[in-house]
């Protein structure tokens, strides 16, 4: 049986050699945890911008207001900005899918096909439960992970979203916003890392020249 955690005190002023020490454990969990990368980052290096969001209505995305996590029910990008702005540091992680060919959205496909080619962003989002889980469970009380794609692909199989027909959601502690979906410019944020990602559009495309497509999160730690 697997040892249970051990709970710590909710944190205050934190050290910063056991800042260091605990975001270095976090990173090294992330790839435990199937994270192909993991960078512990300068909360600055994130950038919240408006074209970012902008992108889900132009052209529209087909998630759009399918869920709470997804955009025009996101907070406001100013809200996001000045939040984001309050933390130091954060744990950045991609997955990578290497058999590209069997996800890439193809020209003709139905919704439910589309989704599919989505849904491997429920792994990076997966991580990202789990290193905030242990953030908090440590005493980083305001610990916060934001994952890749729209949660109703990879959590609900594109069933209706439970808490916009009910108000209660079938994954709570699970579903997440997508980074993206926050005003993140992610590929910005992904080469700063010297990271590699490729576009994936729903027009030809020939998946053997896409070494490996990538799903991003990020947890914000303290």
């Amino acid at each position: 049986m697997k040892p249970k955690d051990t709970v710590r005190p909710v944190v205050g002023q934190v050290s910063e050699e056991k800042l260091k020490t605990d975001l270095e454990r976090y990173r090294q969990r992330a790839l435990e945890l199937g994270a192909a990368a993991a960078e512990i980052i300068p909360a600055s290096y994130v950038s919240v911008d408006e074209r970012v969001r902008l992108k889900c209505f132009v052209p529209r995305c087909f998630r759009m207001g399918e869920s709470p996590n997804c955009p025009p029910y996101t907070p406001p990008l100013e809200e996001v900005r000045r939040a984001l702005g309050r933390y130091s540091w954060a744990v950045l992680l991609k997955v990578e899918l290497k058999q590209l060919s069997d996800y890439v959205p193809k020209p003709g496909q139905s919704a439910g096909e589309r989704r599919k080619s989505l849904s491997f962003h429920g792994k990076s989002s997966e991580v990202v439960s789990g290193i905030e889980g242990q953030a908090f469970r440590d005493g980083y009380h305001l610990a916060m992970g934001l994952g890749g794609g729209s949660c109703k692909d990879y959590l609900c199989q594109g069933q209706l979203c439970q808490f916009l027909d009910s108000g209660r959601c079938r994954f709570p502690l699970r579903a997440r916003p997508a980074m993206e979906a926050m005003g993140i410019d992610v590929f910005g944020l992904v080469g700063k890392m010297g990271w590699q990602v490729y576009p994936v559009t729903y027009a030809d495309q020939d998946p053997d020249s896409i070494p490996c497509g990538i799903s991003v999160g990020i947890v914000f730690i303290y």
